[in-house]
């Protein structure tokens, strides 16, 4: 019956109250306080359980709220003491490309050591052993065989023909005594004019196959 009753009068009895009077005068209850919250809730409340008769529960609905705002108080003025640190952003460095310059490639000018060969004297080939040694040159060659001065210089020549004959090259006859290098006293009848003495000793194979197995190299010396 209390929900039915309009605003401003007492829950109970149904007397008018004026809106800041605590208890009713007609029969005394206490009256719902209707500024904030807490006065609408009260309110509420009377008109929906107006038969229970302890005012306990306003006590600690009063103390449920004031702890709820301090709470709230305390966790405001921790924030305020302690504001969150700002975020830093370090500063960007901007880098410049890094340029690399190729070094200069100098090329050294290109020096050619002077190539001494020594060119082997000149040879005169002539037909059936004919082949005069170079004059005032020397060398090296194979002799085929030494022929005393005494069996004669068309001897010698007839020999050095044979060679001829058999492929040896530039076959000859010399006088030993024209020549400190050779023993004197000789026709020799050579083949071959060489500046070395391997290149000489290169050839002996050929002299020995084909008909002068005691041939051997010697220097020619003037």
């Amino acid at each position: 019956m209390s929900d039915l009753l309009p605003p401003g009068t007492c829950p109970r009895c149904g007397a008018a109250h004026a809106p800041l009077q605590e208890y009713c005068l007609a029969c005394g209850q206490r009256l719902p306080t209707t500024q904030g919250i807490v006065g609408t809730l009260a309110a509420a409340w009377r008109r929906r359980f107006s038969w229970h008769r302890g005012d306990w529960i306003w006590h600690a609905l009063l103390l449920l709220l004031v702890t709820v705002g301090a709470t709230a108080g305390a966790v405001a003025a921790s924030s305020t003491k302690h504001p969150a640190a700002p975020a830093t952003t370090a500063p960007t460095t901007a880098t410049a490309p890094a340029t690399t310059t190729a070094p200069a490639t100098t090329t050294a000018p290109t020096t050619t050591a002077p190539t001494t060969t020594e060119t082997p004297p000149p040879t005169t080939t002539a037909v059936n052993g004919q082949t005069a040694w170079p004059a005032r040159s020397n060398g090296y060659t194979d002799v085929l065989e030494s022929i005393p001065l005494a069996a004669g210089r068309a001897f010698a020549l007839a020999r050095a023909r044979d060679a001829a004959q058999h492929g040896l090259p530039a076959v000859g006859v010399l006088v030993s005594s024209d020549y400190p290098s050779l023993h004197p006293g000789y026709y020799v009848v050579f083949s071959g004019v060489y500046d070395s003495s391997a290149a000489a000793a290169a050839a002996l194979g050929t002299a020995h196959a084909r008909g002068f197995p005691d041939a051997y190299q010697a220097r020619v010396a003037k």
